[in-house]
């Protein structure tokens, strides 16, 4: 029985900085990846992206060399000796504070990613203890709303990586159809180890969104294949995958050996692909894969025109 069920996904759209998920509570310092309005620890809502953050600290710093500056002027004009002497200190350090102001207006953008390097460094404990705490909040609502909780890991999983919330997110996915319009991710999902409801997962990205089957995808089935074969739909997951490696010449080259051990079972359409990119490149190092491919076509498709007309 099929306990797979239809969900949809709110819209999410990866960053282009990690970072940019980031957000920190002006009032307590607490960290968070998630879109609440309010900081989960003080409940204030007092919540700032930590380049808003940064650039504010930046300028702070640029205020403050700006009022030394000032306060120097002002020292120096009380101390001097004659009007003549107050009157060259006023003078200069007016000129040196529209210098530093000049200056600092044009290195602004360089303060603020200093500001921001330094506001991530120098918090990165605080910043991995409040994503710690994301996403305990994303399993604990995972009974209540499994839906919700992905979506939550998803949002977290931009800034916390690793093996543990990989499996969880692989865990919630494999209750959920997945279909070809879903905003699904592959690679940020693969584990070190082996993991079986990863390979079905895997298979199911193979028939609903092959472009997302790339090099590290490729590496982790060939490195498991063997697993993967023990497994009850193994084969299908196999050969799924190999149908996905045809699309590109370059990974049909790469894995023509995980390739031909699954030839026989490619779909027609899989298989044609295969016999044209060996037709249009007929010098490449095929590793044997040209000739399973000539086994294949001669055995199962000899009295097909299509087959036949695609090794011409």
């Amino acid at each position: 029985m099929n306990k797979k069920r239809p969900v949809t996904f709110r819209p999410f759209k990866a960053p282009r900085y990690a970072y940019d998920k980031l957000r920190i509570c002006r009032h307590c310092g607490r960290y968070t990846a998630l879109g609440e309005e309010r900081c989960g620890k003080c409940g204030r809502a007092a919540l700032t992206g930590v380049e808003k953050q940064a650039a504010r600290l930046a300028g702070r710093k640029m205020h403050t060399r700006l009022l030394l500056v000032l306060l120097l002027t002002l020292i120096s004009v009380y101390f001097g000796q004659s009007l003549q002497e107050m009157m060259l200190c006023a003078a200069g350090g007016i000129i040196l504070a529209g210098l530093l102001y000049y200056t600092q207006r044009r290195v602004r953008q360089n303060e603020n990613l200093y500001a921001l390097n330094e506001l991530l460094g120098r918090n990165i404990d605080t910043i991995k203890e409040g994503l710690e705490i994301n996403r305990q909040e994303a399993v604990s609502v995972l009974r209540e709303n499994d839906v919700l909780a992905y979506e939550k890991l998803r949002e977290i999983s931009v800034l916390l990586r690793g093996d543990r919330i990989a499996r969880q997110r692989v865990a919630l996915l494999h209750g959920f159809q997945l279909r070809k319009d879903m905003n699904l991710e592959l690679e940020q999902l693969l584990l070190k180890d082996f993991e079986p409801l990863l390979a079905e997962y895997i298979g199911e990205i193979a028939k609903v969104r092959p472009d997302l089957i790339k090099d590290r995808t490729l590496r982790y089935v060939k490195a498991y294949e063997t697993q993967i074969l023990e497994m009850k739909d193994g084969i299908a997951i196999l050969t799924g995958v190999a149908g996905a490696a045809v699309r590109m010449k370059r990974y049909a080259l790469l894995y023509s050996g995980m390739i031909g051990r699954y030839i026989d079972e490619l779909p027609k359409d899989r298989f044609l692909r295969l016999s044209r990119l060996i037709s249009a490149n007929p010098y490449e190092p095929w590793n044997g894969l040209d000739l399973k491919l000539a086994e294949v076509r001669e055995a199962k498709y000899r009295w097909d025109p299509d087959v036949q007309d695609s090794a011409r």
